[in-house]
């Protein structure tokens, strides 16, 4: 289309039509992105909204909704914590911890104590059960968040090796199947790749008769009695 155009530049938003690409969605998201923004923004002002989450949902834009999710956040740490509050007057002082409260803090304590545990049962089976020799989080007898994300990455990994070992022998079986030399030996291409082969396969075959020379060369002549044996 650059070509086409006489160098007139086209972008990849401009190919969105034509199928365009991973570069064509890539800067189509981004100038949706900073469209959405720019609208919200000015319809703020118009409205002379304050605070970005106070517009309507569907003039809220990236922003807004982002402000509102820190908000809610914030809003369910704070009435958890004056549950805990509350919870230890009734108690008589007693320290109520995050964890014994619904809410973000109890579960990052929870995800911390599982951590935790499983690092010090892993310590653990490094002494007593392979006699000091490394133990993967993921192989510990307690996995713990360390150990499932490992064995989700191994698991992901070891898929992505299957699919790229398969893609790898299909590529090869292509190629072997269309190389030039099999396909039409008379051709430039396969002349070229012909020759390049000889050269390549020359030296071995030269290095192959003379180590057979050698070999024949130093051997013995059999005895006697392993010749009539062989008869």
């Amino acid at each position: 289309m650059i070509s086409s155009s006489e160098g007139e530049l086209v972008r990849p938003i401009d190919l969105q039509g034509s199928g365009g690409g991973p570069l064509s969605k890539l800067e189509s998201s981004a100038v949706n992105f900073i469209d959405s923004i720019r609208t919200s923004e000015e319809e703020r002002a118009k409205t002379k909204t304050l605070r970005p989450k106070d517009l309507t949902e569907e003039k809220r834009g990236p922003l807004g909704n982002f402000e509102l999710k820190v908000v809610n956040a914030l809003d369910v740490i704070r009435n958890s914590e004056k549950l805990r509050m509350e919870q230890s007057r009734n108690r008589g002082g007693e320290v109520v911890r995050p964890i014994d409260v619904p809410g973000p803090l109890g579960e990052l304590e929870l995800w911390y104590l599982e951590l935790v545990t499983a690092e010090k049962q892993r310590s653990i089976d490094i002494q007593k059960i392979s006699s000091g020799k490394l133990i993967r989080p993921k192989d510990g007898s307690i996995p713990g968040p360390m150990g499932k994300a490992e064995r989700e990455f191994s698991e992901q990994l070891n898929l992505l090796k299957a699919e790229e070992t398969e893609r790898l022998k299909s590529f090869k079986k292509v190629l072997k199947e269309n190389r030039p030399m099999e396909k039409d030996k008379n051709s430039p291409l396969g002349l070229i790749e012909t020759i390049l082969v000889g050269i390549i396969r020359g030296p071995q075959l030269i290095f192959r008769v003379l180590d057979r020379t050698k070999e024949l060369l130093e051997s013995e002549k059999l005895s006697e009695f392993d010749e009539n044996k062989s008869k």
